[in-house]
């Protein structure tokens, strides 16, 4: 008896061991599948973080080299209109000059954003927007001007953020070499500078406009990493604390295109996810950063259903590994109870069916909340059951929960019936495990429904065919219609960027080659006209630019005479140009307005020039007149026509398609555009006209 007793708890013993080992399986099993999940879905948030705070980066960085541009645009004006002076007769003329440099720049519009200072080669303040008279003050300790004086210096400098003297607000200089003065010094020698103040707030203001209802921080540093704006809170005193790690500048010393770090910013001790984008043509960058936290809020969200299914089902598990061993250890204590201890397992595992069944409708609810349909099929009888989410995403009735959809398979899409059908047949014959297949559905409501579908074979009979598959379905319609969107926007970002490089080409190519000086100033005019015009459209998202801004882009540092009177004038309703026909606009006023300051209207104090254009209702046409009065005598029509005339000639009349009349009159030149509005422009709707 003793004898059968050993060898009864040898075989217990025996056999307990195994269990336990495949209950400690069981538990452990589903967190690794857990931590897995948790892995893969943090990898995945962070790269999708990751491309959005690039996307953001090329913006900012985008937005950053137009603001700079446009205020070096500025600058330049400023050097254009102190150009053949003295720094004796800028100081002699200081009231008329700044009242001047205030309209070209028109700082009544744009306020305190900005101001412009021109500072002789000794440190003496010649000029500025701010004050009328120049404070008398000597700034050539200043660090710009030392940067400036020697003959290897940079086309531009991007100075530090310092807070002014007399108004208190916080600026950094942007400055340019000053050339063109007539103080007798030889070509190329140090003449002074021209600093554009540019107000950190003004660009911050402008990140947050671009960055819209996301909280990712924008900034703009210098490439040596001096903060110079952002889009929180800057610190109350400058010069304020780098932006960059040591590791973040070794890398952007080298001047990379972009660069991507995880680190704590010195300025609020926040650890975040950046993304440096260089601005094209500055030595700066703009940064967009998220907060860490934001992405492991993203993340969490994304496995909390995971981990609410799975930890109940592990401690599920974990309770009943528990009951087991206790159930064994009693086994082993009390051998006689036998009957009663089987009783007693049979409790248990119905125990555990009741809870592997509540954790299947948890399940069900949490593919429900994720927005997926569930769908089973008997592949013998092709009877389907489904969810009622899959009803919803194929409209149909509450009553074809099981059984078939009468019509379903003529409103799957002509397109994709057969791809369809040869992959669900794979599965069916035992091919493949899986089945997988998106496709199209009209929708009973007339819609166009974009569908995924995913199944695999969950039953199979002895010889190993399937009888029985399991799957989801989901409605990807608006992940479809963002990838087209994304599609068609890249097609025309790159349909833009070649038009512009044709163009730039065409006048390198066409533009003679009568001196290198000639060639370069040409040049250099045709493309800074599309420059200006192209800085216009971005500023409007390529939804046009205005008729009068593309005009006063060129003419803008000639409006005013010597004696104060107007020299251009313009008179028309708001007429926005379409994106198409704005450089090439752009580029015939740079050749009318070069023509009118070499040899026209502006050549001299006493010329003006008159720019009318109207909308005829009866043909649709925008017609306008350039009109040259008090410039050289004109003898009549030239006898060669230059390339700007040919240019002019070819824009008007082959590219848009409209009418071009040159008078050469005594008086002066009278050009006559006429082309049709719907080839370039539509009507602003505003009720007044524009001030002349």
């Amino acid at each position: 008896m003793k004898a059968s007793h050993a060898v009864q708890q040898d075989r217990s013993d025996t056999g307990a061991a195994p269990r336990r080992t495949l209950l400690a399986a069981a538990v452990l099993l589903p967190l690794a599948i857990q931590a897995v999940g948790a892995w893969i879905t943090w990898t995945s948030t962070w790269e999708e973080a990751s491309a959005e705070v690039a996307r953001t980066a090329d913006a900012a960085a985008e937005y950053a080299r137009a603001a700079l541009e446009s205020h070096r645009l500025r600058g330049q004006q400023v050097a254009l209109l102190l150009d053949g002076l003295s720094d004796e007769e800028i100081l002699a003329r200081a009231e008329e000059l700044h009242a001047r440099a205030r309209q070209v720049l028109e700082l009544d519009r744009y306020g305190e954003a900005f101001s412009v200072y021109v500072i002789a080669r000794d440190g003496r303040i010649l000029l500025t927007s701010d004050t009328a008279t120049p404070l008398p003050v000597n700034l050539s300790d200043r660090p710009y001007h030392i940067a400036m004086r020697g003959a290897d210096a940079p086309p531009l400098r991007i100075g530090e953020v310092a807070r002014g003297r007399n108004n208190g607000r916080d600026f950094f200089p942007v400055t340019l070499r000053r050339d063109g003065a007539a103080n007798g010094l030889p070509p190329g020698a140090f003449d002074g500078v021209i600093n554009i103040s540019i107000t950190p707030a003004m660009l911050g203001t402008g990140f947050r406009r671009l960055r819209g209802t996301s909280e990712d921080v924008l900034s703009l540093v210098r490439q040596d990493g001096t903060l110079l704006a952002r889009t929180l809170e800057l610190p109350t005193e400058p010069p304020w604390p780098p932006h960059t790690t040591p590791a973040t500048q070794a890398v952007l010393d080298r001047g990379p295109a972009r660069v991507e770090s995880e680190e704590t910013s010195s300025l609020d001790g926040v650890s975040r996810l950046h993304v440096y984008r260089r601005v094209e043509g500055w030595p700066a960058y703009a940064v967009a950063a998220r907060d860490r936290a934001v992405i492991v809020d993203r993340w969490l969200a994304r496995i909390a259903w995971l981990f609410g299914i799975g930890m109940p089902a592990t401690l599920a598990l974990g309770l009943l590994a528990w009951r087991v061993g206790r159930a064994d250890r009693a086994a082993a204590a009390a051998r006689a109870s036998l009957e009663h201890r089987v009783a007693e397992r049979t409790a248990e595992l119905a125990h555990r069916s009741a809870q592997l069944s509540g954790s299947e409708a948890r399940l069900r609810v949490a593919l429900e909340a994720a927005d997926l349909g569930t769908w089973e099929v008997d592949l013998l009888t092709r009877i389907v059951q489904r969810s009622p989410r899959t009803l919803a995403i194929f409209g149909a009735p509450a009553d074809e929960m099981v059984g078939a959809y009468p019509g379903w398979w003529d409103r799957v899409h002509a397109e994709d019936r057969v791809a369809m059908k040869e992959a669900f047949e794979r599965m069916a014959a035992g091919v493949s495990d899986l089945y997988a297949a998106e496709y199209r559905f009209h929708h009973p409501d007339g819609r166009i429904v974009w569908v995924e579908a995913r199944a695999r074979a969950v039953e199979h009979d002895r010889a190993g065919r399937p009888l029985r598959a399991a799957g989801t379905v989901q409605d990807i319609s608006a992940r479809r219609e963002a990838e087209e969107r994304r599609a068609l926007l890249a097609r025309e970002v790159d349909h833009r960027a070649k038009n512009a490089l044709a163009v730039v080409q065409a006048a390198l190519r066409l533009t003679p080659r009568t001196s290198l000086e000639s060639y370069a100033a040409a040049v250099e005019g045709r493309v800074a006209a599309l420059a200006r015009a192209h800085t216009l459209l971005a500023e409007q998202r390529w939804a046009g630019a205005s008729l009068r801004a593309l005009l006063m882009g060129e003419l803008a540092a000639f409006t005013l005479r010597d004696d104060g009177a107007m020299a251009v004038t313009m008179e028309g309703p708001p007429v926005r140009v379409a994106a198409s026909a704005a450089q090439s606009l752009s580029l015939a006023f740079h050749e009318l307005t070069t023509n009118a300051v070499k040899y026209g209207a502006l050549a001299r104090s006493q010329g003006r020039l008159s720019i009318t254009w109207e909308i005829r209702a009866a043909t649709g046409d925008l017609v306008l007149t350039w009109q040259e009065r008090g410039g050289a005598a004109v003898a009549g029509a030239p006898t060669r026509r230059g390339f700007g005339s040919r240019l002019v000639a070819a824009t008007i009349r082959d590219q848009l398609g409209g009418i071009l009349q040159q008078h050469w009159e005594a008086e002066g030149l009278t050009v006559e555009m006429q082309v049709s509005l719907c080839r370039i422009a539509t009507v602003e709707p505003v009720a007044e006209a524009e001030p002349a």
